[in-house]
């Protein structure tokens, strides 16, 4: 690799030179671009690879083979396919009605963070408005996009948050239009060829190179990326350029992964636990400019809209608020999620409700642990997992997997063969990577379930890494590596074993409470017609209380997945903001084929309705007759205030 990258150099023509130094163990794995008129050197590196590898797309086996269950790269895409196949079978069978149980479960939803994000900054007021959760470089990429969308499309567009998700599967849908719908083309082909471009180049010496980089591509990341259209398919190719090239031998390489490692934080936050790279490489002084360049991402953007330096306040509040309100914390892929499933075992034995305290500092501590391992891991491709897997410290949309590309993609550069002291990050990869053909409606139970072991068993097999490299490091006389290696991999395996006989007897003791005990388990989500959650401190009280501001008609889904019918109790109390109850306005609850109307006749009224609750999902509607109300300063349509809504079951 250094001959290659000198030749490069001395070489006349245009040459930019694009190359990685890796640690002195992985020497044999040759990673970077490099691009000029060097067709010799090009030439003979390719004519190795193929004698390597063989010239088709998945090479061919030589004399003295290992088998494909034995060659990681091989496993990966012989895996890939069987799930593929598996998926595209159960689509065709189902006529594609499971493609939501697979992706995002709304259908009506493809594509959106991509087409809300140019709807939030048109009137350059993203957080105050529309409550976006982007960083604010993302909000002027795609105030950037907006620019290119004609006026004759955005006029009619509304500033209400409810009423542009409204727009959904209507004329005025972004997604009917040419220049929107080619903007989201555009962007989704750009970001999947620069991951495509970046794995391809760090895989180049992997059996199956190019069959890698193409299952890659369908990992179950991307394809969630593209279904929603997030900004993290970029953000995940810019993480790549500045892992692969942090330590370029030429510096405006080296600044330029800096700069792509900056961008790539301000456009999803995550992307910043990468910079522990430059800590591992003890490059401190790249460390400090890079949290310059953090911070000119994260500051410079907001003067491009009316918010100001306001709007970081505004941000930073929706972005801590962001997971809270989640009525089933235990159902999500992070490690808060972990810690909440495990309270949520407790809580179905014991009766307590600890599953719904925030474990944010806990899961951020466990994700600070792993920073530390990844620092003393030995391989490139164990400190990127460690740090994937920190990045996961919270429950993120299936759009995250993308970031585990890069760890995969380093792990079969440089573990070309299945051992026992890779075996276990190579299925925590596989987990994170592979579409598993799973079909479940929103919660993803059994997804999440999966990958939360997942997250447990590299949070262990990371802690392990980390301590047999320090006691190697102490000892006066280093053993032999591979006796170190065996050591380890005897104490990961008996530790993962552990770990999974516990999960398997905790979701026993979850089933067997659920159907002896028939636990009461109807959930309440809040649908159409009403707003976020909002907090108010009462008169006669120091408590907040939390309250939802509703439109005409608001509507309760319920979901009971019990066979049996039970009755519950809907209750709630209407808040008195802004209203004139003198004209006694009405409230009518419809639940199936019966309603009740309630009459509003004094302040803070409270309001309860007892309905059966059958199977499956149902809906309570609420209606409202009453004006609607001109809140001060305030854009939304508001007609009344719903406070403390409450689901109860009776006895």
């Amino acid at each position: 690799m250094d001959n290659m990258t000198t030749n490069n150099e001395n070489k006349s023509g245009i040459s930019i030179g694009l190359d990685q130094l890796l640690p002195e163990e992985n020497k044999s794995v040759q990673l970077g671009l490099n691009y000029g008129q060097n067709e010799c050197n090009s030439q003979r590196v390719l004519k190795e690879n193929n004698a390597k590898r063989g010239k088709g797309l998945f090479g061919k086996k030589g004399r003295g083979s290992n088998p494909f269950w034995k060659k990681t790269a091989k496993l990966y895409c012989v895996l890939s396919a069987v799930c593929a196949i598996v998926v595209m079978v159960t689509l065709y069978v189902t006529h594609g009605d499971f493609l939501s149980y697979f992706l995002y479960h709304d259908t009506l939803d493809v594509g959106m963070d991509f087409f809300h994000s140019i709807e939030y900054v048109r009137g350059r007021q993203p957080y105050a408005v529309f409550d976006t959760l982007y960083p604010p470089l993302a909000n002027l990429f795609f105030y950037a996009l907006f620019l290119l969308v004609p006026a004759s499309v955005s006029d009619n567009w509304t500033y209400d948050f409810e009423a542009s998700v409204a727009m959904r599967g209507t004329e005025t849908d972004l997604r009917t239009t040419q220049s929107c719908f080619l903007l989201y083309v555009f962007f989704v082909v750009l970001a999947v060829l620069l991951l495509a471009v970046l794995l391809r180049d760090v895989m180049q010496n992997a059996q199956w190179a190019r069959a890698s980089t193409f299952f890659a591509l369908f990992s179950f990341g991307v394809l969630n990326a593209v279904d929603r259209g997030n900004i993290i398919l970029l953000a995940a190719g810019l993480s790549l350029f500045f892992v692969m090239y942090h330590r370029s031998k030429r510096a405006w390489v080296r600044e330029l992964a800096l700069v792509a490692l900056a961008v790539a934080a301000g456009l999803k936050i995550y992307p910043a636990f990468l910079g522990v790279m430059l800590l591992r490489n003890r490059d401190f002084k790249a460390a400090i400019r890079t949290v310059f360049y953090g911070i000119a991402a994260l500051v410079l953007p907001v003067f491009a809209f009316q918010e100001g330096v306001y709007g970081l306040q505004l941000w930073l509040k929706i972005l801590f608020s962001f997971g809270s309100k989640s009525k089933t914390p235990w159902a999500g892929n992070g490690i808060n999620s972990m810690f909440a499933h495990g309270a949520h075992l407790v809580d179905l034995i014991a009766g307590t409700s600890n599953a719904t305290v925030s474990f944010f500092a806990a899961a951020f501590a466990v994700a600070a642990v792993l920073v530390v391992c990844a620092l003393l891991c030995r391989q490139e491709w164990q400190a990127l997992l460690l740090i994937t897997v920190a990045m996961m410290y919270q429950s993120q949309g299936n759009y995250i997997y993308c970031m585990a590309l890069i760890p995969l993609a380093y792990f079969l550069a440089q573990e070309k063969v299945m051992t026992r002291q890779n075996i276990l990050p190579f299925v925590v990869l596989m987990v994170f990577n592979l579409p598993l053909p799973i079909f479940e409606e929103r919660n993803s139970y059994i997804r999440n379930t999966i990958v939360q072991l997942a997250i447990l068993t590299a949070i262990i097999w990371g802690v392990v890494q980390a301590v047999n490299c320090v006691l190697a490091a102490l000892k006066t006389k280093k053993p032999e590596q591979s006796k170190l290696d065996k050591k380890a991999a005897r104490s990961t395996l008996v530790t993962f074993g552990a770990s999974l006989g516990a999960l398997a007897v905790s979701l026993a003791v979850f089933y067997g409470v659920w159907v002896l005990y028939n636990v009461p388990s109807i959930t309440m989500q809040l649908g159409d017609g009403i707003y976020n959650t909002e907090y108010y401190t009462p008169e006669n009280s120091n408590k907040e209380l939390p309250f939802y501001w509703c439109k005409k008609s608001a509507e309760i889904k319920l979901v009971n997945p019990q066979l049996n019918t039970e009755r519950y109790t809907f209750t709630f109390t209407v808040g008195d903001y802004f209203f004139d109850i003198s004209d006694r306005p009405s409230i009518t609850i419809t639940f199936g084929d019966s309603s009740q109307t309630f009459v509003v006749s004094q302040e803070n009224m409270k309001i309860r309705y007892t309905a059966d609750i059958p199977f499956g999902e149902s809906t309570i509607d609420i209606s409202y007759s009453g004006k609607r109300v001109d809140a001060p300063q305030d854009s939304r349509t508001l007609y009344f205030v719903m406070v403390q809504p409450q689901l109860e079951r009776i006895k």
